[in-house]
Order: structure tokens, then sequence, then C-alpha cells
């Protein structure tokens, strides 16, 4: 497997991999570590994947067994979910996978039609994180006209979402 095939693959299911891993260590920062240990090990490893399903299937095992490795040298052996737990969290994160991925498809499809100034307020409030006050204060405009433009924001997000989604289906 070329390194451009595996490294896209790994990135694609970058989210399930932490969501795995977290579901151990319950830190997201150590789980956002151990996939980024996955994807190096994965790199030296490239030859011995015979396709991309193969790669996944040995990176949720890595990523597990990285995660309780963390775990025990933490000495917090009690924290670990059982086997059956994460073999259970590992087939419900597989059969939501493409859910997942057609949902983030579509919310940057409907996030890209709205408005430049809707745009911008949701660039203000979830990237940079500022609240209600500072938003009102850097758009110009009272704090209960901010919670309202981004109520309407999120409503109307939601109702695109979903209308993308099931025009998806009846495809």
């Amino acid at each position: 497997m070329n390194e451009e095939v595996l490294v896209k693959t790994l990135l694609d299911s970058r989210v399930r991999l932490i969501a795995g891993a977290s579901a151990v260590l319950h830190d997201l920062h150590q789980a956002e570590d151990v996939f980024q240990e996955v994807l190096v090990r994965s790199l030296s490893m490239r030859e011995s994947f015979p396709d991309e399903a193969g790669l996944l299937a040995w990176a949720r095992v890595s990523a597990r067994n990285l995660a309780i490795d963390q775990v025990r040298r933490r000495d917090r052996l009690d924290r670990i979910l059982s086997e059956a737990a994460l073999d259970a969290v590992d087939a419900q994160f597989e059969k939501s996978a493409d859910t997942v991925s057609s949902r983030i498809e579509a919310m940057r499809h409907c996030v890209e039609r709205l408005p430049e100034e809707s745009r911008q307020m949701l660039r203000l409030r979830y990237d940079a994180g500022h609240k209600g006050d500072d938003l009102a204060r850097l758009l110009h405009r009272s704090e209960a006209a901010i919670y309202k433009a981004l109520s309407r924001l999120h409503q109307a997000l939601k109702n695109c979402i979903d209308d993308r989604l099931a025009a998806q289906e009846g495809v």
C-alpha cells in the first residue's frame, strides 16, 4: 500500500480511531496521541497491509492496545472497559461510520451555502470561541440578537443537513 493511500485512509477514519481510544483512556488528548502513534507505526509497516480494510482493522486493534498500555502504565486498570465492551464500542463505530461521514459532508455543504455574515458569526463563535457578550460587542449587536441569530442558524443548518441526508438516502 502506498503512503498516500495509507495516510488518507487513516485520516478519513481519524474520528472513529480517536473515539475508540478515548473510550479506554477517558482523555481526548491522549487518544489523539494514540492516533498519531498508530499513524507513525502504520507508515513503517505499510507493505504488510493487503488493502484499506486490513489497515483499518489493524489500526483499530493497535489503537485499543496502545490505549490499554497507557492505562496500565498509569496503574489505572480499574478504568479499562471489558474486552466485550470494547468490542461493542468498535462494532457501533463501524455501524455509524458512514452516517457520521455523510453528516459531516452535509454540514460542510450547508455551511458553505450560508451568507458570509452567518459564516463569520459561526467562525467567531465556534472557531474563535467567543461567547454571546463578546460576539455582541464584535458584531455591534445586542446579546439577545446574537442568541436569536445563532438559534436560527442552528435550525437552518439542521434543516439543510436533514434535507441533504434524506435526498442522499433516496438516491
